[in-house]
């Protein structure tokens, strides 16, 4: 009887990781076409964050630019490290025409961020691939935002009609009330990974 138990349980464990996993990688499924912007400012001085700002609609024309016609994440990613200078001279224009002479370092790069709810979608915890502008020190307060597909862009478009994810992926970026238990597995997963990666590092 207590093997018969056992072996239930064990299933039972077997098929919620499963289960678990699946929901995960259905999720991944959707935060894989993103690219993410990421803005850092110098500091949290008034200054410093009014010239972020400044900084990211300096340069959001040019990564529309940049993104627009891409027709997948790959294309995207080559297209923005070909022109990764333009956008780092359009911030630096900026910079200059307010009188600063903070370094600019502009990098296509794997970053982690906290869940983000924007107006009509919302992304969760985890790895993105991002467009990450470090103003001088990069110690400040930071925006962010996603390049591709152009969702917060000056030309940007809904999220139902960038033609990226499909119907089931929408869901779980415009509807995450109804996918809580998938956004549970992947931030889970993604954290454990993550903490692997960092015990092998040491």
């Amino acid at each position: 009887m207590k093997k018969l138990t056992a072996s239930v349980l064990l299933s039972l464990l077997i098929l919620t990781f499963i289960s678990s996993f699946s929901a995960a990688k259905e999720v991944s499924a959707a935060t894989e076409k993103v690219i993410r912007l990421h803005v850092i400012a110098n500091s949290d001085s008034d200054f410093d964050q009014a010239l972020k700002f400044k900084v990211r609609d300096g340069i959001l024309a040019e990564v529309s630019k940049t993104a627009s016609g891409c027709k997948s994440k790959d294309e995207a990613m080559a297209a923005i490290s070909q022109n990764i200078s333009s956008i780092a001279e359009a911030a630096e224009k900026t910079l200059q025409e307010n009188g600063c002479d903070y370094a600019i370092n502009c990098s296509l790069s794997r970053e982690v961020f906290d869940r983000r709810v924007y107006e009509d979608f919302t992304l969760p915890a985890g790895e993105y691939d991002s467009l990450c502008i470090r103003i001088g020190e990069a110690k400040g307060k930071n925006w962010w935002c996603v390049c591709y597909p152009s969702l917060c862009l000056g030309a940007a478009v809904s999220v139902d009609d960038c033609g990226v994810f499909t119907e089931d992926e929408l869901v779980i970026i415009k509807s995450p009330e109804k996918v809580r238990y998938k956004l549970w597995c992947f931030e889970f997963f993604g954290k454990i990974e993550r903490f692997l990666k960092k015990s092998r590092s040491v």
